[in-house]
This record gives C-alpha cells, structure tokens and sequence, in this order.
C-alpha cells in the first residue's frame, strides 16, 4: 500500500466525521435497497456539507480520465449488445464445448465474465441468462447450475477498472493503472473459476430429478 500523490489529509480534526460518512456509505449500499451510486453521492455531498472538504477541492478532485474510462465502456457495451456481439462470442464459446456438460458450463461462466468486464454486470447478466437456458435444455440438464454460474461470473469482475462501480470509484483516487486491475484480477478470476467449476455440478447437479 503505497503513499498516494496529493493525498495528505487537509483537515484531520474532521477525520471522524469522514469515517462516520464513509461507514453510513458502506451500510446503505449493503444493509438496504439504496444502490453503490447513490450512496456515494450522498457521501459525496455529507462530506462537503459537514465541511470535510470544500467544494473547490472537490472539483478538482474529479479524475477526468476516469470519467473518460466510463463513458467509452459504456459506449462499447452498448455496440457489444446492439451488434450481437458479445452473444456471437458466447455462441462461439458453446460452439467449442461440443455438447460436454462441463465444458458447456465453463463455456457459459468465461462467456459471462468476458461480458462483465465489457459492460456492466447487471447486462451481462440479462444477455447470457436466455443463451444458458437454451444451452441446458439443448443438454437436458438441469438449468440451475448454468443459472448460478451466470450470477457468479457476472458479479466476478475483477480484471477492468470499469467492470464494476467499486473497481472505477478507487481507479483515479488509488493512482491505479489498467495493467493493475489485470496483474492481480486475471488470478483472482482464475481461482474464482475453478472454485466454480468444482463446486456447481456438486451441489447442483446436472441430472434433472426425478
């Protein structure tokens, strides 16, 4: 964890104030139906109000670059959906399990997380839920391993700053690069891969019951 440049705290007699703000943040977002957005805009705005920082500062504290990152990944997701894109790559993906149960599976969680980190995960999501249903029952397999692998790899973005909301909010203020997010996520959605693989077929098998 290395020193951030201009990162010295302005006014440290505040600094439980900023830890309530931040704390209250983290609660809405996970306790309640408030989503990560408007939670941290709602901080946003407490800290300013409850003068933890003036509004100058937090104008120039807006990373552009950042802001640029975001609407560019945005307007790739939207052409990935729009030209069927990202389902040709899943259709490309299943294509290569040749029928394998497994490697089906696998084929619809690396399919889902190539989206995920192209657009955003609720969309990925949304596009790869009716291309796993169709996959199983091609099978005749049992849907809800290819449903939870869905919901897994969809929330396993780890490898783009723009993936998720937490990966871009710490991108400009963590003095992050691109290269970062690929040198320690790629492993991370590589152990959280085979994790899967292993446990999904064991307790939701592919047989259909009885």
């Amino acid at each position: 964890v290395s020193a951030v440049q201009q990162g010295a705290v302005r006014r440290p007699e505040r600094a439980w104030i900023a830890i309530a703000i931040i704390l209250a943040m983290v609660l809405a977002a996970a306790a309640t139906r408030i989503s990560i957005l408007t939670a941290a805009l709602a901080a946003a705005i407490a800290m300013i109000a409850f003068r933890c920082c003036t509004t100058s500062e937090a104008r120039r504290s807006i990373a552009w670059s950042v802001l640029i990152v975001i609407g560019a990944a945005i307007g790739i997701g939207a052409a990935m959906e729009q030209s069927q894109a990202a389902a040709a790559i899943a259709g490309g993906l299943l294509n290569l399990a040749g029928g394998d149960r497994l490697l089906t599976l696998a084929a619809i969680y690396l399919a889902t997380m190539l989206c995920t980190e192209l657009i955003t995960n609720n969309a990925a999501a949304v596009l790869m839920f009716p291309i796993a249903l169709q996959a199983a029952s091609g099978l005749g397999c049992n849907p809800t391993p290819f449903m939870i692998a869905v919901m897994i790899s969809a929330s396993a973005s780890f490898v783009t700053p723009f993936g998720y909301q937490t990966n871009t909010m710490v991108y400009g203020v963590g003095g992050y690069r691109v290269v970062d997010y690929v040198k320690f996520g790629l492993p991370l959605s590589l152990i959280v891969f085979a994790v899967t693989m292993v446990i999904v077929p064991n307790v939701w098998p592919f047989q259909i019951s009885p």
